[in-house]
């Protein structure tokens, strides 16, 4: 997925952007990608974060290679029980692993939005309790990227499937 932002300057200073620019004209863009992507997990990866997928699998997750974060997991549903739909992740910030559950709207009550909207409404469970001293601010902000990247399934991410991916938290 790419991301054009206009008005930024190519050597990145965004506070003369508006300066060089006449009324009307065309304005400059700058292509940016997204950090996080879905990819098949490697065997090397699965070995090196101790990942619980067999090698070979094909099971896949959500990456950001340079900041060497991950998100793996998904959405649980139980049809059988009339369980409300649940998201279980698990999140990798700064050699950190969050175990995170997350209340998500039935996808029953938002059918008939065109284009399909996934609606995460909440946070319901993070392990450990102290997120490892990290921030939480920035757990949240790491975890929103790395869900709007999954999309539905982790595989095809939200640029791809069509789907819009809200946030209530």
């Amino acid at each position: 997925m790419k991301l054009l932002f206009p008005g930024k300057l190519r050597d990145g200073n965004s506070a003369i952007a508006d300066h060089d620019f006449r009324p009307f004209s065309s304005t400059v863009c700058e292509e940016i990608q997204m950090a996080f992507v879905n990819e098949v997990v490697s065997d090397a990866d699965i070995a090196k974060y101790n990942l619980p997928f067999k090698p070979g699998s094909g099971r896949y997750w959500t990456r950001d290679k340079e900041r060497d974060c991950y998100l793996w997991g998904g959405i649980i549903e139980n049809f059988a029980r009339d369980y409300e739909p649940e998201g279980r992740f698990w999140l990798s910030i700064r050699e950190t692993l969050l175990d995170v559950s997350l209340n998500v709207l039935n996808d029953s009550r938002v059918a008939k939005n065109n284009p399909p909207a996934l609606v995460w409404e909440e946070v319901s469970h993070i392990q450990p309790s102290d997120l490892g001293g990290l921030d939480i601010k920035e757990v949240m902000s790491v975890l929103k990227e790395a869900l709007m990247m999954f999309g539905r399934d982790g595989e095809n991410g939200q640029g791809s499937s069509g789907s819009v991916v809200i946030f209530r938290f």
